[in-house]
């Protein structure tokens, strides 16, 4: 009890945000690094996940072709479902006998369509917004679904599920049999770079103070400690680079969070670093300067910002996503609540004049 006060003072003590009051305290779950390319093969899939200019030039290139071609392979209504074959990670951490990516294959084609459907959707069965409705659908109910498609195109921007779930997971097989062969060309050179970068993470960092380290790592991820979860596990990924993404199985949380620049190798002396054009372009739009205003005065949950600035929640979750990928902001969460600080660190690491504006 005595070690789990001790780092939840750390955590409130911890420099950028100001932590909100009234946040539950529970015992800290186990934290561990899980660097499989596994979570790679499904994210270079994916046609959302990640950005291209992250990636090493060649890379870009085959991803590109790669795309293409499995556009061409699979159709357009597998493209549509791409995004969510980045979800099989919810199967994959709960197997870590599972590490090639035919190995996460053969796993596919070994779970029958109701249970692969399941996981494809999970996140959004675990939603306290659309938990409900997503299983009346998965249950026939065509209203339901129609309801469900329409909430979360209104949330995202755009579509996100297909017209029926009965395409999910015959797309999702057809995609992963596609992508295989292509990213067995560059999977060992990927899990050059994943081992890499969690070799550069140290592990008695992690053991003395795991939500420091969850934070460091993932570049401003913040978690409040919370009974429901057990495990938290951190997937170091290329194909996911600058973003996070989070999600929830059962008692584990897994985290992918992007490698770092130094896990890329050696670059040329005149390339800059990708954190540093992250820095710059994230400062380099009128919104997100506003953000970062409203930020440095208080911490403020994404329905607050996006009504102080009338904008949409899908454009400021966009905006904020930048700022998190370029370290300026920490999103802290517990449970569904998440709740943005600006990273006072960071910012006087980007220069006076910044900080100047933000003083005002």
């Amino acid at each position: 009890m005595t070690e789990t006060r001790s780092h939840q003072r750390r955590a409130q003590q911890r420099s950028g945000a100001l932590v909100r009051p009234g946040l539950t305290s529970s015992a800290l779950p186990t934290v561990e690094l899980d660097p499989r390319s596994v979570y790679d093969f499904l994210m270079s899939a994916c046609n959302e996940c990640g950005e291209l200019q992250e990636l090493l030039p060649e890379d870009r290139t085959w991803l590109t072709e790669g795309r293409s071609a499995l556009a061409e392979l699979t159709g357009a209504e597998c493209v549509a479902c791409s995004p969510l074959v980045s979800e099989l990670g919810r199967h994959v951490v709960l197997h870590p006998e599972i590490k090639t990516a035919r190995q996460v294959v053969e796993a596919v084609d070994k779970l029958d369509d109701k249970t692969l459907l399941d996981i494809l959707v999970g996140e959004l069965l675990n939603s306290p917004e659309v938990g409900a409705i997503t299983r009346r659908a998965l249950d026939g109910d065509a209203e339901a679904y129609a309801e469900l498609k329409r909430q979360l195109e209104s949330a995202k921007g755009h579509a996100v599920i297909p017209d029926s779930f009965d395409v999910l997971a015959p797309a999702a097989r057809r995609i992963v049999h596609a992508w295989l062969a292509r990213f067995e060309q560059i999977e060992a050179r990927v899990n050059r770079m994943i081992a890499s970068d969690a070799a550069s993470r140290s592990t008695a960092d992690m053991a003395a103070d795991p939500l420091s380290f969850i934070e460091h790592t993932t570049n401003g991820i913040r978690l409040v400690p919370e009974p429901s979860i057990k495990r938290i596990v951190l997937a170091p990924t290329y194909f996911g680079r600058p973003y996070n993404t989070i999600t929830r199985v059962d008692d584990v949380q897994l985290i992918c969070y992007p490698i770092a620049d130094s896990a890329l190798g050696a670059a040329s002396m005149t390339t800059p670093p990708a954190a540093t054009i992250r820095l710059y372009r994230a400062l380099g739009d009128e919104t997100r300067l506003r953000i970062l205003r409203l930020l440095a005065d208080q911490d403020r949950y994404l329905t607050e910002l996006a009504a102080d600035l009338e904008l949409s929640k899908p454009t400021i979750s966009h905006h904020l996503a930048q700022l998190r990928s370029a370290g300026l902001v920490t999103a802290t969460e517990q449970g569904n609540v998440i709740y943005y600080s600006l990273r006072r660190d960071r910012i006087q690491e980007a220069g006076p004049e910044l900080a100047g504006f933000l003083a005002r």
